[in-house]
C-alpha cells in the first residue's frame, strides 16, 4: 500500500484522502474536487481528470504483465475517482486533442472504451517490438498516433500520409490496427488480449463474490482484504473502481464504512 501511495500524484496527495465512491471533504481553501470550478488548477498542474487517470494507472500491476501490456484504465473508472462526469468527459477531450492520451475500442468482449497515456501506448509499441520494429510502425506512430485524436482511422488518412495498401496490412498483421470496416480501422494495442481476458475474468469474480455475500452486500474495506490474486490479476483495488464506475454496484456510507451493494441484474 506504501508503494502505491508513493506512485499517487501530487495532486492527491494534496486533498484530504478519497474513498472510492465517498464524498470529498475538501480542504477550506479547496473548491470541490470535480466541481467545475477549475480556477484552482494552474496551467502546468495535471486536470482533475488527469490526475484521475495517474492515479488509476498506478493501480495498474506492471510487475504481473513484465512489460507485455501498458498501464491501461477504463473510460469508466474515472467517474469512481471525478464524481462530476461532465468535467471528465470535457477534461479527458481536452487530453485528447493535446495527443496526451488515446482512447480505444478493446474487442467485442468489453463493449467499453479504455484510455492509455500516449507516451505510454508509444513506447509499449517501441519496446514490444525493439530491433524487430519495422520502418512502416515507426512512420506510423510518427505521423498519425502522434497526430490524431481519433479511435480510428480511415483509408483517407492512411493515403493522406502515403501507406500503401501491402503497409497497411502489415500494420494489421503487426497489431497497431484491427479492422473496423472496408476502409476504416481501430487504433489498437499489441497484446491487449491478455488484459481483455484478465479485466473480463476478474470482473466476473469481484462481482461473484459480493453476490455470495449477505443480501448482496459487503463493506468495501473487507472486499479490498480479500485475496483473490488467482482470478483478480489487475488487483482488487483496480477493480473496485472499475464496479463503481460502471455503475455496477450502489455505494452506501454506513457507520462501519462504505457498503457496496450489487444492483438487481
Amino acid at each position: 500500500m506504501s508503494k502505491r501511495k508513493a506512485l499517487m500524484p501530487d495532486v492527491f496527495k494534496r486533498r484530504k484522502r478519497v474513498h472510492v465512491g465517498a464524498p470529498v471533504r475538501p480542504a477550506p481553501s479547496s473548491p470541490q474536487w470535480g466541481s467545475d470550478s477549475e480556477e484552482h488548477i494552474s496551467a502546468a498542474a495535471p486536470s482533475d481528470t488527469k490526475a484521475a487517470m495517474m492515479y488509476l494507472c498506478s493501480l495498474f500491476p506492471k510487475q504481473t504483465y513484465e512489460g507485455r501490456i501498458p498501464p491501461i484504465i477504463m473510460k469508466h473508472q474515472l467517474y469512481s475517482v471525478v464524481k462530476n462526469k461532465t468535467l471528465v468527459d470535457r477534461q479527458l477531450n481536452d487530453l485528447r486533442n493535446a495527443h496526451e492520451v488515446k482512447m480505444m475500442k478493446l474487442g467485442n468482449e468489453v463493449d467499453e472504451y479504455c484510455l492509455v497515456f500516449t507516451e505510454d501506448y508509444k513506447n509499449h509499441i517501441t519496446a514490444f517490438y525493439g530491433q524487430e520494429l519495422s520502418k512502416t510502425v515507426e512512420r506510423f506512430l510518427k505521423d498519425v498516433v502522434s497526430r490524431t485524436n481519433e479511435m480510428c482511422v480511415t483509408q483517407q488518412i492512411m493515403t493522406d500520409h502515403k501507406f500503401t495498401d501491402v503497409e497497411i496490412t502489415q500494420l494489421v498483421n503487426a497489431g497497431v490496427l484491427t479492422v473496423r470496416d472496408l476502409g476504416s480501422w481501430w487504433l489498437a494495442i499489441p497484446g491487449a488480449g491478455l488484459f481483455v481476458k484478465h479485466f473480463t475474468k476478474g470482473r466476473k469474480a469481484v462481482l461473484a463474490s459480493i453476490r455470495k455475500s449477505k443480501y448482496k452486500e459487503i463493506l468495501k474495506q473487507e472486499l479490498e482484504s480479500r485475496k483473490m490474486t488467482a482470478s483478480v490479476k489487475l488487483g482488487m483495488s483496480y477493480h473496485i473502481h472499475d464496479i463503481i464506475g460502471g455503475d455496477l454496484v450502489t455505494c452506501i456510507e454506513t457507520t462501519s464504512g462504505e457498503l457496496l451493494r450489487l444492483k438487481d441484474d
